[in-house]
């Protein structure tokens, strides 16, 4: 098995992540590869992509994973951040627009609630955040106005936890932001977990708390797509190659399932 893993910049949020990654795949014995994205653009990994799928995991950045899932000729995955089936556990009101819906009444100053506004699919356009006023409008003010969005009622969380779905189970829940000690009702993460339809093979379960006491969903993030806030390595590599092959179509190779 032959595993790229993009080689990050020193000072990149995700660099020590990345080394993380490539140091336990080559423990676990894998074919251990790095790449830059300049590489990558200039079909560094085509070879094993096209040819030998069966033996090729990639790892690395959002945006490359998904570039790399468009060079294999297979189709991005579409698992919704806030699926209807969870509505239960969301609490608030959401919906999809435009960023051109969204910011008129803030360009028109109209009385209008604040909402919290984050891309639907290109997530790199611009990072989400809450529109109360002008002047939040003025970080996305370069973006395309047709950019579809995922529009949220303003939830106040005291703290957030990240809980890693693995094969059906949750392998991990870590605190990510604010008060470490209120931890997420147990009961209400797994009944969410429970009625989870088509969950894939490896996601995360992101959960709030707020000063109320009620645990929420924030989101749900593809198992490519997932920082590492405490989950054991192996489990973590696992769940990378898991969902890289069930996103390509492969046959489950039962990696993981003896985590």
């Amino acid at each position: 098995m032959r595993a790229y893993v993009q080689q990050g910049q020193k000072g990149d949020p995700n660099y020590l992540n990345l080394e993380r990654i490539a140091y336990t795949f080559w423990e676990r014995g894998y074919e251990m590869l790095r790449f830059d994205y300049p590489e990558f653009c200039e079909g560094a990994l085509d070879r094993g992509l096209l040819t030998y799928p069966d033996e090729t995991i990639v790892a690395g950045g959002v945006g490359t994973v998904r570039a790399a899932i468009k060079r294999a000729n297979r189709s991005l995955p579409e698992l919704q951040e806030l699926p209807d089936c969870l509505k239960p556990w969301i609490g608030r009101k959401y919906w999809t627009s435009t960023l051109d819906e969204v910011r008129q009444p803030f360009e028109k100053a109209e009385q209008t609630q604040p909402v919290h506004v984050k891309p639907l699919y290109e997530h790199k356009r611009f990072t989400g955040t809450v529109f109360k006023e002008f002047r939040d409008l003025i970080p996305s003010a370069a973006v395309d106005g047709a950019t579809e969005v995922l529009v949220q009622e303003v939830v106040e969380f005291v703290t957030e936890w990240r809980a890693y779905i693995f094969r059906g189970h949750i392998k991990t829940v870590a605190n990510y932001q604010g008060d470490p000690l209120a931890f997420p009702d147990p009961t209400r993460m797994q009944a969410a977990l429970d009625a989870f339809e088509s969950c894939p093979v490896a996601c995360s379960m992101d959960w709030g708390i707020t000063s109320a006491g009620e645990t929420l969903l924030v989101e749900v993030n593809d198992g490519y797509a997932l920082g590492n806030y405490g989950v054991d390595m192996y489990v973590y590599t696992a769940m990378i190659e898991a969902r890289w092959r069930e996103i390509m179509g492969l046959e489950d190779n039962g990696i993981g399932v003896l985590l």
